[in-house]
């Protein structure tokens, strides 16, 4: 019956491994252009990040850690939805750099005639290695 017990613990442990192994993350902008100088930045599928503003010389001009409330560790399917005020800025590129444990996602903004858009698609998105116990 102990055997029965230990063995039943072991393979929920690593379907539990497994799970959270195969959820990745996702990263993806949620809007591309506005009529004001604003962008709105969403990160699905993560508790936690750094998001980082850069202009085309890469000096750093913001700089956050976003968080989202999860109280079931197990769960990653919160999303958190960010938006930047992008006026004070003069019209150029700029890079949006969201860097999560399991990802970093790199998109340039570009600001032009009181508009901020982003690029569809991300030019750099690099993912890291993550250890399972």
């Amino acid at each position: 019956m102990k055997k029965i017990l230990k063995l039943s613990i072991v393979l929920m442990v690593i379907l539990i491994a497994i799970n959270t192994r195969a959820t990745g993350v996702k990263i993806s902008k949620e809007e591309k252009a506005s009529s004001k100088k604003t962008v709105t930045f969403a990160l699905n599928d993560i508790n936690k990040a750094n998001v980082s503003i850069y202009d085309a010389n890469d000096k750093l001009l913001h700089t956050e850690k976003v968080y989202t409330l999860n109280l079931n560790p197990l769960k990653s399917s919160d999303k958190i939805v960010k938006t930047y005020d992008l006026n004070p800025l003069a019209d150029g590129v700029y890079h949006l750099v969201a860097d999560s444990k399991t990802k970093t996602v790199k998109y340039e903004i570009l600001v032009v005639d009181g508009t901020a858009t982003i690029m569809s698609d991300p030019y750099v998105e690099i993912n890291k290695m993550v250890a399972v116990k």
